[in-house]
């Protein structure tokens, strides 16, 4: 996927990062079902969620999830969409790669008395890293998914994962548009 199109998701009322995670579970939803489509950026880095940035290749890709997406619960009460745009052709601007930012569960610590989870909670608070507070659906516990934007170069093709953010596997960027 190029990010060739645009589209903002901006949080109403509760701009908060309660009312971001009701919409990104939702967003999460349609990003499931078309792996890969669609790419998220937090154009308001580091303030917290006022908008939630959707790319993707074409102009149908989101009208598709803004059909999928737009009569549910959390996304009429808490958003609005824009009016989709296109990135410029020739846009040299910077490019951003909007990370996820990976915490190990307590079971992947290596050494039974390890502290691995720990020190990547600290550092990840420390560099005050943006977080959105989930409930996993399979097993009801509580969880932050952690984003860091980092300088990226342009144009890679983009693989997101299932909440549209790059992975340290497979990172890309993402154009950094006003």
């Amino acid at each position: 996927m190029h990010p060739r199109c645009f589209v903002d998701l901006t949080l109403e009322r509760q701009a908060s990062p309660l009312a971001a995670a009701a919409v990104l579970r939702v967003l999460h939803g349609a990003f499931r079902q078309q792996p890969g489509q669609y790419a998220l950026a937090l154009p308001d880095y580091p303030r917290a969620f006022p908008r939630l940035r959707i790319f993707a290749e074409a102009r149908d890709a989101l009208d598709a999830l803004v059909a999928a997406t737009e009569g549910h619960r959390a996304v009429a009460e808490c958003a609005r969409y824009s009016y989709p745009r296109a990135v410029p052709d020739d846009f040299a601007g910077p490019w951003t790669s909007f990370r996820r930012y990976r915490i190990p569960s307590r079971r992947a610590e290596r050494k039974p008395d390890g502290n691995l989870r720990l020190r990547r909670i600290q550092t990840a608070d420390e560099a005050r890293l943006l977080y959105f507070p989930l409930r996993s659906e399979s097993n009801g516990h509580t969880w932050r998914l952690y984003v860091e934007a980092r300088p990226a170069d342009s144009g890679d093709e983009a693989s997101p994962d299932a909440y549209g953010l790059a992975t340290a596997t497979r990172p890309f960027g993402l154009p950094d548009l006003p």
